[in-house]
Order: structure tokens, then C-alpha cells, then sequence
């Protein structure tokens, strides 16, 4: 995605059934400690794209730009969980960076 958001993809067949639960076409926020990050999936190719809050700036200012309807954030407390480990999906943190969890 031009917007900096990293593709992960699920690893087990618990990740990849949270995966399915996220709502399609929506992205996710969804909270970490102090860290939030914010989810689309794609279900269809078996992965979603993480980013934080400077990666969900950059794709709002690209669909203001394109003119785009503007989508609901959804706010997902269930996938607050620890067992959710998105880090683990790719090996590395959604931003490139240490894990976070």
C-alpha cells in the first residue's frame, strides 16, 4: 500500500480465523497496551495490512485525495486479545521495527 501499512500474513489456524473475523472492507483499529494499530484484511489473499497511526494518516490523505467515500473505522475490542501476536504473522513488528508484543 502506498500508504506505508506492512502485509502480514497469519501463520496458524487461529490467526488465520481472526483473520476472517475482522470486518471485511473495514479497517480495524484495535489497541495494544499503549500501542494501536490499525487493520485491513484480505481475507480473499490470506493476509492484511498493519500499520499505526502515521500509516492510517497517510491512506486517509490518499483517499480524501482520490476522492474516495470515506470509510467507518471500526473499533474492535475483541482483538485486543494477546493471543492475537500480529508481530509473529512476518517475524517483525507491523512497522518494521522490534515486536511490539
Amino acid at each position: 500500500m502506498a500508504s506505508g501499512f506492512k502485509v502480514i500474513a497469519p501463520k496458524t489456524a487461529a490467526q488465520k480465523q481472526k483473520l476472517q473475523n475482522l470486518p471485511a472492507g473495514n479497517v480495524t483499529m484495535i489497541k495494544k497496551g499503549k500501542k494501536t494499530y490499525y487493520v485491513f484484511p484480505d481475507p480473499a489473499h490470506n493476509q492484511a495490512y498493519v500499520g499505526g497511526p502515521k500509516e492510517y494518516r497517510a491512506y486517509q490523505q490518499i483517499r480524501a485525495d482520490k476522492k474516495l467515500a470515506r470509510e467507518d473505522l471500526q473499533e474492535a475490542e475483541m482483538y485486543q486479545d494477546a493471543t492475537m501476536q500480529w508481530s509473529l504473522w512476518d517475524g517483525g513488528g507491523p512497522m518494521g521495527g522490534p515486536a511490539p508484543f
